[in-house]
């Protein structure tokens, strides 16, 4: 009797799928991929490739300046690593929908830090610029997650851009909780 049941709940849901599956002519799927993506999308895109050009810049600097400890520059480098490839797929994304890469200056707007936070970066040495690094970018992090769960709580967006934002919000999060755990880590710090 069981097998029956199960069999029967498997042919409800195949016959469900194909029926959902038909519901929308080809020439509707073709009217709904050609439609494009909103402005809300294009923003988005333009602001997280902004954004995420920002903690690269951040993350480069501190690499720059020599010896960084080592449980900071790992974290700097799979930053510089996993941005970089964000941006270079999101501007690939832009450009498919013939849309320009950047939406214009974004100091201190949209999550992103301000000229004046970055030279204070540029400028302390280390090793303060390690704690301050670390700061600095879960503040960058905060407003990219912020722009994210925007997106996502807005409704529907462009699946590319919806993933994105989910992959932000679940990344920027956990090195969220990391860089938090080397700044309160007073007994043991970071070692170069």
């Amino acid at each position: 009797m069981a097998i029956r049941s199960r069999i029967a709940a498997v042919l409800i849901l195949a016959l469900t799928g194909l029926t959902v599956l038909f519901l929308h002519t080809p020439e509707e799927k073709k009217a709904s991929a050609a439609a494009g993506p909103s402005g809300v999308d294009v923003h988005f895109a333009q602001m997280m490739v902004t954004h995420h050009e920002q903690a690269v810049r951040m993350s480069r600097g501190l690499l720059a300046k020599g010896e960084v400890p080592e449980r900071i520059r790992l974290i700097a480098e799979f930053i510089v690593h996993d941005q970089q490839r964000e941006i270079d797929e999101t501007n690939a994304w832009l450009s498919a929908w013939d849309q320009p890469a950047v939406a214009g200056p974004a100091d201190g707007g949209h999550g992103m830090l301000t000229e004046a936070q970055l030279a204070d970066l540029d400028r302390a040495k280390l090793p303060e610029a390690g704690p301050l690094y670390l700061r600095l970018m879960i503040e960058h992090h905060q407003g990219a997650i912020t722009m994210s769960r925007s997106l996502l709580d807005g409704g529907k967006s462009n699946p590319y851009l919806h993933s994105l934002a989910k992959h932000v919000i679940n990344e920027q999060s956990g090195e969220i909780d990391a860089m938090r755990a080397l700044l309160a880590d007073k007994s043991n710090p970071p070692q170069s």
